[in-house]
């Protein structure tokens, strides 16, 4: 399970001015929200605000950060399945994270993992995100 956390912070800007900073993160592996806001916290030393969290709509991550750089991107895919019993079928939207450069990179990477499904799967959209962090 992920969570969607918003923190804000003041801190010093490139000019040396005090700023307030609204950062996004993802946190996993947390069954409440409770969790994933201490865990948020607790990265700042308690010296932030969490001002939202909410469970996320994120089923899994397709791959592993292997370069700093790289952005947070959500894949949203239909699966479409076809009842034995009826021939009625039936489509299941489902979003991914992955970790990538660019959204080329991204739908590349998005294209890859469906093709390790065994139902008919369509990638519907590839969108860049403001996460900064994925919190394990």
């Amino acid at each position: 399970m992920y969570h969607e956390v918003v923190s804000k912070r003041v801190g010093v800007d490139s000019k040396g001015r005090d700023k307030e900073f609204q950062e996004k993160f993802l946190v996993e592996n947390k069954e409440f929200c409770a969790e994933a806001e201490v865990m948020v916290k607790e990265l700042f030393n308690y010296e932030n605000e969490v001002t939202s969290v909410k469970q996320s709509k994120i089923y899994e991550f397709v791959n592993e950060r292997e370069d700093s750089e790289q952005s947070i991107y959500l894949s949203t895919i239909e699966a479409t399945f076809i009842n034995e019993d009826d021939g009625s079928e039936k489509v299941t939207k489902y979003v991914v994270g992955v970790f990538a450069m660019s959204v080329a990179e991204a739908t590349r990477i998005s294209n890859e993992y469906m093709a390790q499904g065994l139902a008919d799967m369509t990638l519907t959209s590839v969108n860049k995100t403001k996460f900064i962090e994925l919190l394990k």
